[in-house]
C-alpha cells in the first residue's frame, strides 16, 4: 500500500492539514475550526508551545512567542524565543510537525509524504527554505504547489467544462494573483503576479498605527514607548484581517 500524501497549506496567520478521506477531502485536525495558529513560543517555564497556547500567551510573554514566521522564509534573519535563536525554516518545522501529529491522531496512521502550498511569488529560496522546513519536520515534501493552482484544483475538481479564471490569494502576509485554465483535471496556469510582503498583517499594522497615533494626540502616551503588551494586542495576535 502506497503512503499517504497530505496537503498542508503553511499559512502566515493559520494553518491546515487536508487529505483524501473515503473519497473526498477533508481538513483533518481535532480543533472545531480545523485550524493550526501558525503561532510558536516557549512557557516561561520553558515548555514548546504551538498554535493556540503560543498564540494565548503572547499578550503576556511576546518576546517568548513568534507569528507570522512565513514571512521570513527564504531569509537568513535568525529568529529569537527568549534567550534561544531559531531559522526561519525550524520555527516553520514545529508548526509542520504538529500539523502532521494532528493527521496522524485523525487518521491512526503515519504521515510521511506531503504537498505544502506557497506564494505563487514566492522566490527559490523560499520554496527552498519551505521545503527544509518539511523535511526538518520529518516529511517527504513531494511537491511544492502554488497556492492559487491548488485553490483552482480544488474548486475545479471534476468539472469538464474549459473555463478561464482568476484566483487570488488574500492572506495573512502575502498577496497573489493567477490567471489559470482548467479543463477536466489539468490545470495550466497562464500568469502569476503577487506581493510577498502583502496581507492581513499589513492591514493591522496601519490600523494599529492609526490607534496610537489617536490615544498618543488624545492621552499625550506614546503606546510605542517602553508598552510592548499593546503591540501584543495587535489584531493579527487573535484573528488577521487576511487570515484564512
Amino acid at each position: 500500500m502506497s503512503d499517504l500524501i497530505v496537503g498542508i497549506d503553511l499559512g502566515t496567520t493559520n494553518s491546515e492539514i487536508a487529505s483524501f478521506v473515503n473519497g473526498k477531502v477533508e481538513v483533518l485536525g481535532p480543533e472545531a475550526d480545523k485550524m493550526l495558529p501558525s503561532c510558536v513560543g516557549f512557557s516561561p517555564a520553558g515548555s514548546l508551545l504551538v498554535g493556540h497556547e503560543a498564540r494565548h500567551q503572547q499578550l503576556l510573554y511576546p518576546n517568548l512567542t513568534i507569528r507570522s514566521i512565513k514571512r521570513k522564509m527564504g531569509s537568513t534573519e535568525p529568529v529569537k524565543l527568549g534567550d534561544k535563536e531559531f531559522t526561519p525554516q525550524e520555527i516553520s518545522s514545529l508548526i509542520l510537525r504538529q500539523l502532521a501529529q494532528w493527521a496522524e491522531q485523525t487518521l491512526n496512521q503515519r504521515i510521511r509524504k506531503a504537498v505544502i502550498t506557497v506564494p505563487a511569488y514566492f522566490s527559490d529560496a523560499q520554496r527552498n527554505a519551505t521545503r527544509e522546513a518539511g523535511e526538518l519536520a520529518g516529511l517527504e515534501v513531494v511537491r511544492i504547489l502554488n497556492e492559487p493552482t491548488a485553490a483552482s484544483l480544488a474548486y475545479g475538481f471534476g468539472d469538464a467544462v474549459h473555463h478561464t479564471a482568476m484566483v487570488y490569494d488574500l492572506g495573512g502576509g502575502t498577496f497573489d494573483v493567477s490567471i489559470v485554465s482548467v479543463e477536466g483535471d489539468v490545470t495550466e496556469v497562464l500568469a502569476s503576479h503577487g506581493n510577498n510582503q502583502l496581507g492581513g498583517d499589513d492591514f493591522d499594522d496601519l490600523l494599529l498605527e492609526r490607534l496610537e497615533r489617536e490615544f498618543q494626540n488624545k492621552h499625550g502616551i506614546n503606546l510605542r514607548d517602553g508598552h510592548p503588551e499593546f503591540r501584543a494586542l495587535r489584531p493579527g495576535a487573535g484573528r488577521s484581517v487576511g487570515e484564512r
